[in-house]
């Protein structure tokens, strides 16, 4: 339409940059002031913020270039040679990344930011390439390169991308906002009122959510999805908080809210998050040897394979869960533990735990070949259904009253009380760890069992 703040009356310009004519700004009361000192003028693409999101599409292709087409997520703070680079977004091993000398090339992690891949765009002049004018071409395998004329890659809604794994709120010093603060894992298969939540890793009782009207909300798990909080986000166009551009709002108690342009909720990395203490790799049912390492796996406290996490069955001890260090996490024995060998595997080198992968498992046939199984997936347990440890320890007080306490305990099997398991000292037999029946787990004597008496609580 015939409005706005600003205009330059030039038909005949083709684009604004190219006019030598005034520019005009808006009084608000239907009048115009000349504005000499303002100019439209040319700048070089790399002032431009990158894309969340971008798409690879436009005419069909074949082979393995076929399973580089989709939608690709912006790696927010990796640069590749110099530019921003991409991953995919249902295959996180594949990427677009430039390679520092022809060519954006759509490649696998192990060729990031080589001259190799299955697709490429010969164009260095862009930051992203989503700004080129130019084709794709697709590599035959033997060296040899078709060009694509419809094959083109252009900046994407970034609503179209699955939420993130990992949230932060940062940057206010507010009282009222700092216990909403910090990091947040979003739960998996669940929403409120039809979006994705996310809960504090430092605060479970603190969650991000949408409230089903207009806004945002960090509030409390009572509150969940009621227009209620200590903070809210009024963009209800948001598909998930971190897209958002608008301030968030802090409430002061009283019913008021209060502007606080220094809070951002910010994508992390997902290996940010501490690993869950327990997951359950269930969702269809498989035959043969790969059912026994279906159910439900333990984190090994301390241990590290290939530099990530790993799990052991609760049942089936000698069963892991880990990465392979270069393209899959394995369901394996312990024998071959980190190798790239198992019964399952999940293709997914981009998260640090498997149960924050949206990608489905496979299982061998033990012929070689993969099986894909739409619905078998990982995901964070409740650590309640755990089975309780046989073997605790008492570690890092040096104050006389505690040093007793301290050391190796047993768990006594076929033992409860006030409901829940009891350890006993290996040290001291006169020492146990047993929960009081209403508010604590006590380090207490015999004599106090179950009582709500003890040196420790």
């Amino acid at each position: 339409l015939k409005r706005g703040w600003l205009q330059l009356l030039d038909s005949g310009a083709a684009t604004p940059d190219m006019s030598k004519i005034t520019w005009d700004s808006a009084d608000g009361n239907g009048k115009w002031s000349k504005r000499p000192g303002l100019k439209c003028v040319v700048v070089d693409n790399t002032e431009l913020p990158p894309p969340k999101a971008i798409i690879l599409d436009g005419e069909p292709v074949s082979g393995t270039a076929a399973n580089y087409l989709g939608l690709f997520r912006l790696e927010e703070g990796r640069v590749v040679n110099g530019r921003p680079c991409y991953r995919h977004v249902e295959r996180p091993a594949q990427f677009i990344a430039y390679n520092g000398s022809s060519a954006w090339n759509a490649q696998s992690e192990q060729s990031l930011g080589q001259s190799r891949g299955w697709l490429q765009l010969l164009d260095t002049s862009t930051n992203t390439p989503d700004l080129s004018r130019l084709s794709w071409e697709t590599a035959d395998g033997q060296g040899k390169w078709d060009r694509k004329p419809n094959l083109k890659c252009r900046e994407a809604d970034p609503a179209m991308m699955p939420p993130s794994a990992a949230l932060m709120l940062v940057g206010a010093t507010e009282a009222n906002t700092e216990e909403c603060l910090g990091l947040y894992r979003r739960i998996k298969c669940h929403t409120v009122n039809g979006r994705p939540c996310w809960r504090s890793v430092r605060r479970p009782d603190r969650w991000i959510a949408y409230n089903g009207e207009n806004a945002w909300n960090a509030q409390s798990e009572a509150s969940l999805g009621l227009k209620r909080g200590w903070l809210q986000l009024l963009d209800s166009g948001a598909a998930t908080p971190d897209m958002s551009k608008i301030t968030w709002d802090s409430a002061d108690g009283n019913g008021k809210w209060s502007k606080r342009p220094g809070l951002k909720c910010v994508v992390v990395d997902n290996t940010e998050l501490p690993p869950p203490k327990a997951i359950i790799l269930d969702g269809e049912p498989v035959s043969g040897t790969a059912a026994n390492y279906l159910g439900l796996f333990r984190l090994e406290e301390g241990r590290v394979v290939n530099g990530r996490p790993c799990y052991r069955h609760v049942e089936r001890p000698a069963q892991f869960i880990a990465y392979n260090g270069s393209s899959a996490w394995n369901a394996q024995s312990e024998q071959s533990l980190g190798q790239s060998r198992g019964w399952l595997q999940l293709l997914d080198t981009s998260t640090n735990t498997p149960d924050l992968s949206r990608l489905s498992w496979e299982t061998a046939d033990g012929q070689g070949k993969w099986d894909r199984k739409p619905n078998l997936k990982c995901r964070e347990a409740d650590p309640a259904m755990m089975p309780p440890s046989a073997a605790l320890m008492l570690v890092g007080a040096t104050e006389a009253n505690t040093e007793e306490c301290l050391g190796l305990y047993r768990r006594i099997k076929c033992h409860t009380v006030n409901g829940r398991p009891c350890w006993r000292s290996v040290r001291r037999p006169d020492r146990w760890i047993a929960y009081n029946g209403e508010n604590a787990w006590n380090a207490q004597s015999e004599a106090s069992l179950g009582l709500k008496r003890g040196w420790l609580q």
